[in-house]
């Protein structure tokens, strides 16, 4: 499978808010690292609630004769870059009579194993520019027990590479494999589109892609402290938390607002 290098453009090619939140529940030891380490965690796909969030097939199925043969020549290319064309034609017309992308079972297997190479590889953070939003406060702060961090956009985009508003649609974009489609095609559709039953939580991302598994360490990245604008507290958050926060972030991070949420929403 071929991993290359993703263009993700430049800032100036998205529209974002100026802040961006992610919800947290401080007695979790890997939340509370948001603070105390000034961490983002940029998460594998395979540990996604949503089991099609990253994992949108690429559609064999709909290529024609013709972009089958080419498809099998640039394999050939890439994995034989000392072959001739005449070569390159004689594997992709021999490779094209299997005929293994009409074979489902051939399909799931190869889809299986490229979502699981793909899902070592791909890195995701998760966010939304509302920090007032009940079902999130419920399902991922700890049941309005947790904390919300703000961070600046710009900054947090500049220190990973970009990022972007999630497409909610009814059904799941179709993808169609390199060179039928680019790579920000391809990335754009599998890593920024959701079912629309996910619609509430009002989704931005920002995300990594390594040329090789990414361990746990590459996924924990350290933001400088200028990228936090606030922290919102839950409304049912306990006194020893909210004492907690307050001590980290004046330690970690320094001077910035600690707010209630029924201060804010």
């Amino acid at each position: 499978m071929d991993w290359t290098a993703i263009n993700h453009g430049t800032l100036d090619d998205f529209d974002f808010p100026k802040v961006l939140y992610k919800y947290r529940n401080w007695t979790d030891e890997h939340h509370d690292r948001f603070i105390k380490k000034r961490e983002i965690f940029l998460a594998s796909p395979s540990s996604f609630e949503d089991k099609k969030d990253c994992k949108n097939s690429f559609r064999y199925d709909l290529l024609s004769e013709a972009q089958v043969l080419e498809w099998h020549e640039n394999i050939s290319k890439r994995e034989y870059p000392n072959r001739t064309k005449q070569q390159r034609r004689k594997d992709a017309r021999e490779w094209a009579k299997q005929r293994l992308f009409t074979d489902i079972n051939f399909l799931v297997d190869y889809q299986k194993k490229y979502n699981y190479e793909f899902a070592q590889r791909q890195g995701v953070l998760s966010l939304t520019a509302e920090p007032c939003l009940l079902d999130m406060w419920d399902k991922y702060a700890a049941k309005d027990k947790g904390f919300c961090v703000g961070y600046n956009s710009r900054i947090l985009f500049d220190s990973l590479g970009g990022g972007g508003k999630v497409d909610y649609c009814d059904e799941l974009p179709q993808i169609l494999p390199s060179p039928f489609m680019t790579d920000l095609e391809i990335r754009n559709k599998r890593i920024y589109s959701k079912e629309k039953r996910w619609e509430f939580e009002k989704e931005y991302r920002t995300e990594r892609f390594w040329e090789n598994p990414a361990s746990i360490s590459s996924r924990q990245i350290q933001l400088p402290k200028t990228a936090f604008k606030e922290i919102i507290l839950g409304n049912g958050i306990s006194k020893k938390d909210r004492e907690e926060i307050v001590f980290y972030v004046n330690k970690e991070i320094g001077n910035i607002p600690i707010v209630e949420r029924t201060n804010v929403c």
